[in-house]
């Protein structure tokens, strides 16, 4: 599912300034080291540091069914929603419906990182379209062209990299826990094979049909502001990583494209399906988190 909904948005580039072929093998490249290279730092950021109390296995497998089963739909209708929205609203629906508890704190850092977030990078793209822009006075025309591909190529590589680092990252938690703790090196690798496997299938199958719906519908962006708003998100995602704070790369990256897009001028910007997206956003980790409870609500009044 995260293949076939996030990584189109690195997979389509945002603007096909990149082959489709091309941005899938520097895609998966990406998150492939990632989540080997970074992915153990976002161990704990659902069950530990988000959820402060014990998850049976019975809630773990009920939160995450919910989690696939909504983020299922919503991929289907072809809407790009975060799976962490999804993850931390039905996390939070079972475990309070189960009496267990939820750091308030940590909480807050997710919702506003969900926020503000979105703002940070957008400034962060416009600072690095700037800096860009006057760096390019130092090439002639041929040689720029050739340098923003190149770059653009990295950019994709890195965004990918933040992707498999930050969601595929406290994917494998979640997977850690449910199996019990895990002290075998060799059975973690099985694991993160398996992982990036099916996230490689979701992405080869489905992920172009998201890519189009940000990079067509929301903002049309030259290959400079397209750059930049990579840069930003996958700088933005790698800093939360760092915190262990699961973070929405859909939400990163049109951020950062909104930043870059406006600078300037902007280029074409959808205001409708800006506010759309925003409003799914919420609405979802609200529908998430009330499904979640509902479920498990209903689960515990059933005999033993």
């Amino acid at each position: 599912m995260l293949g076939w909904n996030n990584s189109g948005l690195t997979t389509g580039n945002l603007s096909n300034l990149i082959k489709y072929n091309v941005s899938l093998v520097v895609t998966l490249a990406g998150i492939a080291s990632g989540l080997v290279v970074e992915g153990q730092k976002m161990s704990h950021s659902i069950v530990g540091k988000f959820v402060t109390t014990r998850v049976s296995p019975a809630e773990l497998v009920l939160a995450c069914v919910v989690t696939l089963v909504l983020f299922l739909v919503l991929t289907i209708v072809k809407i790009p929603v975060s799976l962490s929205n999804c993850v931390v609203g039905s996390f939070a629906g079972v475990v309070l419906a189960s009496g267990g508890s939820i750091s308030v704190g940590f909480s807050a850092e997710i919702a506003a990182s969900w926020i503000f977030a979105p703002f940070l990078c957008a400034g962060l793209a416009a600072l690095i379209y700037e800096l860009v822009i006057r760096g390019e006075g130092l090439f002639s025309l041929s040689s720029i062209t050739w340098i923003n591909r190149l770059t653009l190529v990295g950019g994709v590589f890195y965004i990918s990299y933040a992707l498999g680092a930050n969601n595929l990252g406290f994917i494998l938690s979640l997977v850690k826990v449910g199996a019990g703790a895990m002290s075998s090196n060799s059975t973690l690798t099985e694991l993160e094979a398996a992982l990036f496997v099916s996230l490689g299938v979701g992405t080869i199958l489905f992920g172009r049909s998201i890519a189009k719906v940000v990079g067509d519908k929301i903002v049309g962006l030259t290959q400079i502001k397209t750059l930049s708003a990579i840069l930003g998100a996958a700088t933005m995602t790698w800093a939360f990583t760092q915190l262990a704070v699961p973070v929405s790369l859909t939400q990163l990256v049109i951020g950062g494209m909104l930043g870059a897009g406006l600078t300037r001028g902007p280029d074409v910007v959808n205001n409708h399906e800006v506010f759309v997206m925003v409003r799914d956003w919420i609405l979802v980790t609200i529908l998430c988190l009330f499904v979640g409870y509902a479920t498990e609500w209903l689960i515990s009044l059933l005999p033993p």
